[in-house]
Parts: structure tokens; sequence; C-alpha cells
């Protein structure tokens, strides 16, 4: 009786031997279809890690909160992120790469491509629907090189694999090719505030050149905002309060356009040198602090007012600014800004101190 138990038991354990081994095989044919690069399942992806042949890598983590890091360090931008993952769970064989073509696209991807590391949750056993043992797993590699020649497929090789393929998505009229960038600047979310009123403590908005219409907005328990003039620190009792709360509340969602940190540094020093047209910084209740200088954006050529006929020198649709304590260098829209570039008299306009 005991023997046949432990037989039993051997047998049994020979079985999830088995099938987890050949649940978790991986495919070295060309022939399997989409598995051998689509993710099935993306939200089971915790991190991808890409790196080129120039040395640029990017590490993407997934946060508890279903947000995702960029290189342990920035808010990766969510749009971006949204349509990699996409990518990730449609791309698929186009066709093998021709014969003829085998050791010439090998030796192009050998030179100039990018490896794509994506870890995911999953388990040590899978037994149909029974899974034990969770653990973070690298669950497929493969490398992404150029486009083809007709521009709609993107040359691949799956590791492990012992040919190159043509991969491509259904439905996108172009290369995927370029959704695996390794630049950090293009996966950086472009969020300059991100405040709420509760998060607030109090705002500082100066203007260098008009010290008159500088000012400090304060929080009072969330329950009113004090305007204050820097010029003397008066607590100003006379203004637009609908105004001064739009215009605290335009911090939830301010965003620049373009990050320009690789502009040469002796043209980035000439645009920052003078002094800036306005300072804000945002003191927040957890103690952070973010400000943001804005500098004037020279037109390329001079253009002539059409209303007045006069020449306009600097843009009026763009400006440069310093974000991150000075750290990074962005091109930002008035439209979007100028709810927040309001100066003191904005409030204060036809009003009695």
């Amino acid at each position: 009786m005991r023997k046949n138990r432990l037989t039993l038991i051997i047998t049994l354990l020979l079985a999830i031997l088995a099938g987890y081994l050949i649940m978790n095989r991986s495919s070295t044919t060309l022939h399997s279809g989409i598995s051998d690069f689509a993710i099935a399942d993306t939200a089971a992806i915790t991190k991808v890690f890409m790196s080129d042949k120039s040395d640029r890598s990017i590490l993407l983590t997934r946060q508890a909160d279903g947000t995702w890091q960029l290189n342990e360090k920035y808010a990766a931008h969510p749009e971006n992120i949204n349509t990699f993952l996409l990518t990730l769970s449609n791309i698929t064989v186009r066709e093998p790469v021709a014969r003829a073509a085998h050791n010439n696209i090998l030796t192009l991807l050998s030179a100039k491509s990018v490896k794509v590391e994506i870890y995911q949750n999953t388990h040590r056993i899978k037994l149909g629907k029974y899974r034990w043992f969770p653990v973070e797993k690298l669950t497929k590699t493969y490398y992404v090189g150029d486009a083809t020649m007709d521009n709609n497929g993107t040359y691949a090789l799956l590791e492990g694999a012992d040919a190159p393929v043509v991969i491509y998505m259904p439905g996108l009229r172009g290369y995927v090719a370029t959704r695996y960038s390794t630049l950090e600047n293009d996966w950086r979310e472009h969020t300059v505030f991100n405040k709420k009123l509760p998060e607030i403590d109090h705002i500082l908005v100066e203007f260098p050149s008009h010290p008159e219409e500088s000012y400090k907005v304060v929080n009072r328990e969330n329950t009113r905002l004090e305007l204050v003039r820097l010029t003397d620190n008066k607590t100003l009792a006379a203004y637009d309060s609908l105004q001064l709360m739009a215009f605290v509340n335009a911090f939830r969602n301010i965003r620049y356009e373009a990050l320009f940190n690789d502009m040469e540094p002796e043209r980035r020093d000439s645009i920052t040198s003078p002094v800036p047209m306005h300072v804000i910084t945002l003191f927040a209740k957890d103690g952070s602090r973010q400000n943001v200088k804005t500098y004037p954006r020279m037109l390329p050529e001079p253009e002539i007012d059409v209303f007045d006929g006069s020449t306009v020198t600097f843009d009026r649709d763009r400006m440069y600014a310093l974000i991150n304590d000075d750290e990074d260098f962005v091109l930002i829209q008035y439209f979007v800004f100028d709810k927040i570039l309001r100066p003191l008299s904005f409030f204060t306009r036809g009003r009695n101190e």
C-alpha cells in the first residue's frame, strides 16, 4: 500500500513537471504566427527594457497605480505607453525574409537594431486554469531593425529563432520600428504642473521686468484664496475671486510642447542668459516645489504684422522655458500658459484696495 502511494505521488509530480515544460517551452520556428512576437496579455507586463547599438537604453516600469515610470526617474507619457502596448499586442509576422537576403538582413540587425526584453507577471507552474508560484519573468526577447523597402514592414528577429522575419501591425500604414525608440525624450510625459487646489500651499508669480505685477496666491485651508502683492507684501482685499480661482485651477494640467535638452549649449545659454520674462513657482503642501522660467523665442525671419504693419521679431505663439530646477529646456505655447501668466493687474483692474 505504501509503495503504491509513493508511486502515485511520483507519477503526479512527473505529470506536473511535464505539463510545466510543455506549456512553457519556447518556439524557435517561424511558423507559429502571431504568438512569436505578440503579447496576448499586456496587462501582465511589468516592465520593458530596450537598448540599441549606440549604448542608449530605456526602462519602462509599471507602477502599482497602473501608471508607468521611465528609467526609474520620470513619469512616462501615458499616450505613448498605450500606443506601445497596443503595438506589443498586435504585431505579427508578415513574411519570412527571402533566403537570398537572409545574410544581409542578419548583418543589418547585428549592426543596427533595438533589443527588446519584456517582463510579465506569470507563474512557475501552469496547468489548465490552475496557477502556482507567481513570479516576474522575462517572457519575450527580440530584435527590431529598420523598415523594409516598402516602408510597411520592419525586419525583426526573435531570440532563439533561426531566421529573421518581417513584422507589421495590421491596420497601420507604416512601420513599427519607430515605436521602439531608445530616446528618453520620446517617452517622457510633458507635464509641467499637475496639482489640484488641496495639494497647493502657495504660488509665486514674478515678472522680473515689471515687479509691480508680481504676486503670491496663498491657499487658506482650501476654503479661500489670499492674494499678496510682492512689492510691499500687502494682502489685497479687492480682487476678482472667480478669476483667481480659475488661475489656481489651471495648474491641474499644464504641459510643454517639446523637450529641447539636446540643443547646442551655446545657443541654449544665449537664450536663457537674459532675465526671464516670468518666473512661476508652485509650493505644494507635501513640501515639494516646482518652478518655470520663461524666455522669448526669436523668429527665424522677422514678420510683418498684418494689422498695424509693425515688424515682429519674436514668436507670438510659443516661447522657451526652463523647468524642473533648470534641468530641462522646453518649448511651450502661450495658449497653454497664458492662464497661469496673469499679471496682478488682471485680478485687481477696476477695483480699489
